[in-house]
């Protein structure tokens, strides 16, 4: 049985979730799943949703599952049919001639950041329907990152810019304070 304070906390963690999702498409590799979660619950992401593959390794989500919450959508013409319905701005991480580098990126209100299989990447459908299209600059000679690192890196990327466009780089003290930064933005 929780006591008080733990159900406090989890009463004031779901309710202060971000504006922003993440998606992944497709997804082979259980394992990048999971991590991808953890970070995403680390950085109190409103959803992970999981297009086309659903599975993934609960190992490597060390329990993140069960406060974020995980949605499920058949198929990538479903998924951008209902971001879009629900005011959602896609913005595909990928490595496309339209892309713009992680560096020069603005994220627009309310993103869903959609990830694809490394061997596949995000379906054109979606690269088609999305706002903004952000590649992750890379020298090495491998030409990905797999998919947990680079969700990673765009969401505290967000966070960041978020956070030093409004609070002078200083991260807000709270999780409460970080929502209402996050959702003052036009």
């Amino acid at each position: 049985m929780p006591t008080p304070e733990r159900t406090a906390k989890i009463a004031a963690y779901r309710q202060n979730l971000l504006p922003f999702a993440v998606a992944v498409v497709n997804m082979s590799k259980e394992m990048n799943i999971g991590s991808l979660l953890r970070t995403a619950h680390a950085a109190a992401v409103r959803e992970l949703i999981l297009v086309g593959e659903t599975s993934y390794n609960t190992y490597a989500a060390a329990t993140a599952e069960k406060w974020t919450p995980v949605r499920c959508v058949p198929a990538p013409a479903e998924f951008v049919a209902e971001a879009q319905a629900a005011g959602h701005s896609l913005v595909a991480v990928e490595r496309d001639p339209r892309a713009i580098s992680l560096f020069e990126a603005a994220y627009p209100p309310r993103p869903v950041f959609v990830l694809g299989a490394e061997k596949y990447g995000v379906p054109p459908e979606i690269l088609d329907a999305s706002t903004l299209i952000v590649e992750i600059p890379q020298w090495g000679l491998v030409p990905s990152l797999n998919v947990a690192a680079a969700g990673s890196l765009v969401i505290y990327d967000h966070l960041a810019k978020l956070c030093g466009a409004r609070a002078a780089v200083k991260a807000p003290a709270s999780l409460a304070d970080l929502r209402r930064l996050a959702e003052s933005i036009p």
